[in-house]
């Protein structure tokens, strides 16, 4: 085997190892304020297809973001985080959020895997 086919064979089996953990990063949403936290029980119709959900505010538009169940299989959030995004809800007039998110089943679907909470600019919590 010539040092070019192997340059190029090591080329190739790079590219097949690192596509795979760059197409599958987290991906930064648009920050937004929490418009609604949706929380499904095992006795829900929806329990089967999300565990929950979050909409954001991103100025002129409202993005769900959801966890658990087909749609984001194994994509979960705990408790603790669950009430972190209730209590950006009720301080939704200072806190802003961006999540962080991997595509779900159908790739359509945002499936929260994590968030960052950070002030509002201009929030009555800001200092001047």
């Amino acid at each position: 085997m010539s040092l070019c086919s192997r340059v190029l064979r090591g080329v190739a089996l790079s590219a097949v190892i690192l596509v795979p953990a760059v197409a599958y990063a987290d991906t930064d949403g648009a920050a937004g304020t929490v418009a609604s936290v949706t929380i499904n029980e095992t006795s829900s119709d929806d329990y089967a297809t999300e565990r929950g959900n979050v909409y954001i505010n991103e100025g002129q538009t409202s993005r769900k973001y959801q966890w658990g169940g087909q749609a984001c299989n194994g994509k979960n959030l705990s408790e603790a985080n669950i009430a972190l995004l209730m209590e950006a809800l009720r301080g939704r007039s200072d806190v802003q959020l961006v999540p962080s998110y991997k595509s779900g089943v159908p790739s359509s679907v945002r499936c929260l895997v994590g968030f960052r909470l950070q002030p509002l600019p201009g929030g009555s919590g800001s200092s001047s």
